[in-house]
């Protein structure tokens, strides 16, 4: 290497330090042209790309450095780094490994390798490298976070706060413990503890955009809306690209009826940055859910180089299937996941595929998903689907409407004389919380509202009292179930549940869930806590307000079957696997009539 590139180089790195990537890539391509064989200016290069979040030329970056000079630790560990964040994960698991063999003691390859483990569930792998690492050194304090944050991860949240204190006590300003035991208080419902934690962390680290969205989510939750806003514009105003913080302050206005202030934070920075495909796609999806198609389309034009984004071009497919151009919508999505397989843009393509009756295709694309995420209920319901289309005697094998379905009555709670009684009492609990003006948006539920967070972790006596009487029933319906390794309900059967998700829903008159699965769960139920008299008001159909299985969500008109209906009562709970296709039947009533349900989600403990 000759003196003057030795400087141009140093030069280079100088720049890549004070963020100038743009000047580095426009520098490097320039010194290639006479520098092809040059390792340093392809490494340069490919850390200047992946910083500016272009992950694919990155890649190629990486790879033309390591086929200069193969055994490069850092060049592994830094292509590891990308494929990880371009969810790559078997081939950042690759690199990391290939670094781990030319230096085994390789502390920073191992702990990347143990979060890729971690964030693909592979919990025991991860652990196994997290505690390799702390053994060599106890007060590594990232991954003795890293280990809470497992732990965290398989619901034993008292063990997390435990773990995060300890972190703590070694480094008291480590800001993502102290950031990850607030969210570990939100998960138990403790928000005044976690609001503590966030403050205390935003203190060491006040321009981490991600700790203003956790006290902006908190204050949601407990109705402190003005705090909750300016918190969430906070986080926006530190990261103006921070995609969730603007979806979720966007959710935020349209659950309280501010339509005025929908869409503005996404406006604003969007005059600013031109070119910001991933913010571009999550604001045209937000007004598909709202129902403001026309503007979502007319976004979607003016935005540049969509045939290079894969979220685009999956909205792209959306937008073709709205004007009918199913062939071309097809082509769309194939391109999509081309660039990127991404499993919800895979399960819109096979919602396509099954309405256009190309089940078999469509069955090709559902192996694709089950190899990602093999227990996703949209998934397996969607193969439910085909095969009933087909003739496939398997549906009846997957989908046992008698056996897998089962209504129960509510055990009544110790401490009250009769079950009317407690329902008493957990209405008007519930509809303390019921303040919302509209439905979530990407919710199934139409003409009701629903409440935040997880309900069943709620510190309140009569919802703690719900929740053991509920885990009597589904300990029940468990036992219940027949042993079979085969079969995707009954493989992951097992006698230690959790509760992986639950909420209240408060129904209106013209309320109703449309036909859907619950796509995270195993088990899932709604529990009738309040029903009107369907009988006191004239009803467009003999089954008002009753819950029906079989119907898809995806209005295949006479290709649908319902094939069952329970009519439900006040105390009860009905339990059925989560991939089964469900809705309810629409009811008509006085303006003062409501319904009111709890509906929730069971997974084994340790997924």
């Amino acid at each position: 290497m000759n003196f003057s590139l030795q400087n141009q180089i140093a030069h280079l790195a100088q720049l890549l330090n004070q963020k100038h990537y743009g000047k580095v890539i426009q520098s490097v391509d320039g010194l290639l042209d006479t520098n092809q064989s040059n390792d340093i200016l392809h490494h340069l290069k490919a850390l200047a790309l992946k910083n500016l979040g272009e992950h694919r030329p990155a890649i190629e970056s990486f790879k033309l450095c390591l086929a200069i000079k193969r055994d490069q630790v850092e060049v592994l560990n830094n292509l590891g780094n990308t494929y990880k964040i371009d969810e790559q994960f078997e081939q950042a698991v690759d690199c990391y490994q290939q670094a781990l063999t030319l230096k085994p003691n390789f502390t920073e390859a191992k702990r990347n390798l143990a979060l890729v483990y971690q964030q693909q569930g592979k919990f025991t792998q991860a652990l196994t490298l997290f505690q390799e690492i702390t053994s060599t050194n106890p007060n590594d304090v990232s991954a003795l976070t890293s280990i809470a944050n497992i732990t965290k991860e398989q619901g034993e949240y008292q063990q997390a706060i435990t773990l995060y204190k300890n972190v703590i006590q070694i480094q008291p300003t480590y800001v993502n413990a102290l950031h990850n035991l607030g969210l570990t208080y939100k998960l138990l419902e403790d928000h005044q503890s976690a609001l503590a934690c966030f403050k205390h962390a935003q203190q060491y680290a006040p321009n981490i955009a991600e700790i203003d969205f956790s006290l902006a989510n908190t204050y949601f939750e407990i109705n402190q809306y003005p705090l909750a806003e300016q918190s969430y514009w906070s986080a926006i105003n530190k990261k103006p690209l921070y995609v969730e913080a603007h979806s979720t302050l966007n959710e935020f206005y349209w659950q309280l009826g501010k339509q005025n202030e929908f869409g503005k934070s996404y406006d604003l920075v969007l005059q600013k940055i031109k070119n910001a495909p991933e913010l571009s796609a999550s604001y045209i999806e937000q007004l598909f859910s709202a129902g403001a198609d026309e503007k979502a389309q007319a976004i979607l034009a003016k935005t540049p180089n969509i045939a290079l984004n894969d979220k685009l071009m999956a909205i792209q497919a959306k937008v073709l299937i709205i004007q009918q151009d199913f062939s071309g919508a097809i082509d769309a999505f194939k391109q999509s996941l081309a660039l990127r397989f991404e499993v919800n843009v895979a399960l819109d393509y096979i919602e396509l595929l099954i309405k256009q009756a190309e089940y078999n295709h469509a069955l090709e694309v559902i192996q694709q998903v089950e190899l990602v995420q093999p227990f996703h209920q949209l998934n397996i319901a969607f193969k439910s689907l085909c095969w009933r289309l087909l003739g496939d005697e398997r549906y009846h094998w997957l989908v046992d409407y008698n056996r897998f379905i089962q209504p129960y009555e509510l055990p009544t709670p110790k401490g009250y004389q009769n079950l009317a009684e407690f329902l008493a009492r957990l209405e008007s609990t519930l509809l303390g919380m019921h303040d919302k003006v509209h439905e979530p948006l990407k919710q199934t539920l139409k003409n009701g509202t629903q409440t935040p967070g997880r309900l069943l972790h709620k510190p309140v006596s009569v919802i703690q009292q719900l929740k053991g009487s509920l885990e009597q029933v589904v300990s029940q319906f468990v036992a219940s179930l027949p042993d079979d390794n085969t079969h995707p309900l009954l493989k992951r059967k097992s006698s230690q549940t959790k509760f992986s998700g639950s909420w209240s829903v408060k129904l209106k008159p013209n309320g109703f869930h449309v036909n859907h699965v619950h796509p995270d769960g195993w088990l899932s139920s709604a529990f009738y806590i309040k029903l009107p008299n369907f009988q006191s008001y004239p009803q467009e159909n003999q089954y008002a307000g009753a819950i029906k299985f079989g119907e898809s969500g995806i209005q295949l008109g006479e290709r649908e079957v319902v094939e069952r209906i329970i009519q439900p009562e006040a105390g009860q709970l009905v339990l059925f696997p989560s991939y089964v296709w469900h809705g309810t039947y629409a009811f008509n009533g006085d303006r003062d009539d409501f319904r009111v349900t709890s509906p929730f989600d069971v997974v084994p403990v340790g997924e």
